[in-house]
């Protein structure tokens, strides 16, 4: 296997653990405190875990497809609207496991030369330019850490003891994932 193949596995095994250790936090919060509005992020525990899905759904489809909406398509769509009704805890836990399933088929059946195939971007002005499709799947993983760190400031904003996502406490408990 390709360091670069290896570097993106383990980068979607990681975002995969920390989700689902993020999620297993969540899980013991009350339902409240799951949509209360924090003033961070995408305003409560419950719709930042959405938009971290969201996003590791949408970039996994333009992934698979080797197609990406503009910034205004995106935005015509309603990929920021706040207000969509909050989703359902238990259906978004559910239909997670679906996306990590198709990121990592994704992932597997390309060749070295399809993962550096640029993928075409646009700008909210209209602007081309060009990304390797293993850009595109590290902004994905990315995104996640960054909202997923929001959320544990939303754990310590209820006065809960968040749980640790970070990359290295992944390596301690995942030993067979550190060679």
């Amino acid at each position: 296997m390709t360091t670069t193949r290896q570097l993106l596995l383990t980068e979607l095994d990681y975002t995969v653990w920390a989700n689902l250790t993020l999620l297993d936090a969540s899980a013991t919060l009350t339902a409240e405190e799951l949509s209360r509005n924090l003033g961070a992020s995408h305003r409560s525990v419950l719709r930042t875990l959405r938009h971290i899905y969201d996003g590791e759904r949408f970039w996994t489809n333009n992934l698979i497809t080797n197609s990406i909406p503009s910034v205004a398509e995106m935005e015509a769509a309603g990929a920021a609207d706040q207000a969509q009704p909050d989703p359902v805890f238990e259906v978004l836990r559910q239909a997670w496991p679906k996306v990590w399933a198709d990121a990592r088929q994704w992932l597997g059946s390309l060749s070295e030369e399809e993962l550096s195939s640029e993928i075409s971007c646009r700008d909210r002005d209209g602007t081309e330019f060009f990304l390797p499709r293993w850009k595109v799947f590290l902004h994905m993983v990315h995104h996640s850490t960054l909202h997923r760190g929001q959320i544990i400031t939303m754990f310590r904003t209820l006065g809960k003891h968040p749980p640790s996502t970070e990359l290295f406490t992944y390596y301690r408990m995942r030993p067979s994932d550190r060679g």
